[in-house]
This record gives C-alpha cells, structure tokens and sequence, in this order.
C-alpha cells in the first residue's frame, strides 16, 4: 500500500513516514502544489494525507484536483490543519476530503486513522477484484446463452410456421422457455405434434430440448411409429435428466381426415372445441417422460378425431396457473370459457391473437411464474 504526504512542514512528513512505514506503507513525500500534482499521477498512492495550509498554493484546491484525477479509483485524502475551526473542517469536506486530523497529533490517532482507512480500501480492492469477476462470468454466461438460443431457434426453425391449420403462441418466465411446441407435416401428410414442459423454467428447464427436438424431427422424416417415438424420447430424457427433472408432454399425429392418435402424460387435459361450441377432450393418462425406465414404460396410445370446424388446443400449466394482480390463478373453468368464445373465431390467428391478449389483461402486471405455451390445431380436411 502507498501513501502521498504534502506537507509543507518537514517534521510533519518525517512525521508521517515514520509512523506510516511501520506498518508497512510506502511514503513519497512533497512539500508543494505543483509536485504533489506530479507525484499523484507516478506514484499512485492508495491514500493521501495532506496539509490545507500549503506555502505556494492552496491546499484546499489541491484536495479538489487530486479528488478528480482519482476518478473512479477509491483514494481516501486526509485533511491536515492546525486551525480547528468548524469553517476549516467544513471545507475540506465540502473539497472532497475523506477525513481530518488537527495537528498536531499523537502517533495513536495517527495509527488508528491510517489502520481505518487502510482497511476501507482494502474492503474496497476486494469488492473491485470480486466485480471484475463476476463481470467476466457474467459475459461468459451471456454468451453460452446467446450460444444456446442460436443452437435451439435455429433447429426449431424446422417447425411449422403459424397458419390457418397450425397457431402456437410460447411466453417465456425467464430468458429460456422450459417448454417445447414442434408441428411438422410428415410425407405422408399427417401431421406430427410434440407440445412438452419440462420441470421449472430457464435454462435448466432447456437442457432437454436439444435431444427432444432431433428425435421428433428424425421421427418426422423416418415415418416413426407414434408409440416408438414415445418410447425414444423416454429413453434420451431418462439417460440425460437429472432425477428431479421430467418432461410432461403430448405427442399428437393427425391424419389428413382429422383422426387422432395421441400419447399424453403429466399434461392438462388437450381440449376440443367443437364447431357447435362443445367441449371434448384428450385425457393425458401416462407418467411425464423421462421418469420411468424402459421396462415400466407405458407407450400405448389413444385416438380422438377432428371434423372440420373444430379445434385441438393444448395448454400447458403456466396457462392454467397465470395469475392476476390479486393473486387469483386462472383455472380450468375460465381457461374452459375463454377457449370456447375465442376459438369461435374461423380465423385461427385472430383466435390465437384474441387468447393472448385475454391472457395478457389478466395477468396485469403481476409477474409471470411458469412459461405459457398454447398451442391451436385444425384439421386441413375440408
């Protein structure tokens, strides 16, 4: 640690070098304006004690310019003065100065003021070290997720967009969605359906999304069988998750003539809303995947069917559990009404639109606790 003394007394800066030195300080002293400007910008020092009273210059003023060329540095400066005076203190203060000890003075208030201090910047060194590293372990975070969404928007790109057949709307909790929305029209022209939600939300609720998604959409060119791919992802996302994590999911192929063939575990009940406003639904009857291993897994599959008009919509929990200002969640039943009024729509974006900003309005600005996704499908047989 160094210290600058600018004194233009002699037996002050022996003074000071004596008792300072002692506990291990290096000293550089001055006696003037000009060299006390000078030996600040060499030497660096990590405090500085001066006197006020300087014989060439003002050493108020000093206070101030050495004050501003520490910039954003942390360097205490000791006032020193034999005039004790109220106005004298105020001053320095009012200068920039950090501290003020009367001259003259003992070598135990001497000690007691530089050991404080010393203390204070080595306080203040740590926390500096401490937020440069986490400065750099945040830009790495940064970038390994700026990695991450590249690698998981750029395979999920592969899904189908937004139509009159197809609308999906995923609101994020955090800067990752846990939950997966894939629609893909196979060759032979039924369309594949994974809607997953992994346990939590963020990045750790992400991890399985990568494998998910190259499974679904190898299953897609590979015609795979609805109950194998089921037991493929299963497979990955037990070899892959940690023991508290699962993926609740459907998996949906619909035939070009609106028959449904489903596999459903952990997730709310799919709904149908029918083209004269009745509700039917897909029961989600399995475990989550990525729980049980392959020998207790139940891969078998249930049917439903689509006549033109209606619509499939499925919802995972953050839907059913958004909440409003007041704390009320909003549930089956008004997710039940709203479904049933929007999706009256022929429109299927303006539907889906309409949903969004119904769920939107409740939530308010109460913050959202789970990601939301929502996802509307309509059979293309006319």
């Amino acid at each position: 640690m160094k210290l600058l003394c600018v004194d233009s007394e002699l037996v002050y800066r022996d003074i000071i070098s004596l008792y300072a030195e002692k506990e291990g300080i290096k000293v550089r002293c001055e006696s003037s304006f000009d060299a006390a400007v000078r030996a600040f910008e060499e030497f660096i020092p990590d405090i500085v004690m001066l006197d006020v009273l300087l014989e060439d210059k003002d050493g108020f003023e000093l206070v101030k310019v050495l004050k501003q060329a520490s910039g954003s540095r942390f360097i205490p400066i000791i006032c020193l003065a034999s005039d004790t005076a109220d106005a004298v203190m105020d001053k320095c203060f009012q200068y920039g100065a950090d501290d003020f000890i009367p001259k003259p003075f003992s070598e135990v208030l001497l000690n007691i003021r530089l050991k404080t201090h010393m203390r204070h910047i080595a306080l203040i060194k740590e926390m500096y070290r401490k937020n440069k590293a986490l400065t750099y372990y945040q830009t790495m975070i940064e970038r390994e997720h700026e990695m991450a969404h590249h690698v998981l928007d750029h395979i999920q790109t592969r899904s189908e967009k937004n139509s009159q057949h197809v609308a999906i709307t995923r609101l994020s909790a955090a800067s990752f969605n846990g939950d997966l929305a894939l629609v893909k029209t196979r060759s032979d022209g039924a369309r594949l359906v994974f809607v997953g939600d992994f346990t939590g939300h963020g990045l750790p609720a992400s991890i399985g999304a990568l494998p998910v998604m190259q499974v679904f959409f190898d299953a897609v060119d590979e015609l795979v069988e609805m109950g194998e791919l089921a037991e493929r992802i299963n497979r990955i996302l037990l070899s892959i998750l940690p023991d508290y994590m699962f993926c609740a999911g459907y998996l949906i192929l619909m035939s070009k003539d609106g028959h449904l063939l489903y596999w459903g575990g952990g997730m709310p009940n799919a709904l149908i809303r029918r083209s004269d406003a009745s509700i039917d639904y897909l029961q989600s009857s399995h475990m989550p995947l990525g729980i049980l291993p392959a020998n207790e897994f139940e891969a078998d599959l249930h049917s439903h069917y689509l006549n033109p008009g209606d619509t499939l919509i499925i919802v995972s929990d953050g839907v059913l559990e958004l909440k409003n200002p007041q704390g009320d969640m909003l549930g089956d039943d008004k997710v039940e009404r709203l479904i049933t009024e929007a999706y009256a729509n022929k429109d299927l974006i303006l539907a889906q639109q309409k949903t969004e900003r119904v769920l939107a309005e409740y939530r308010g600005d109460a913050a959202q606790l789970d990601d939301i996704t929502l996802v509307a499908l309509r059979s293309s047989f006319l």
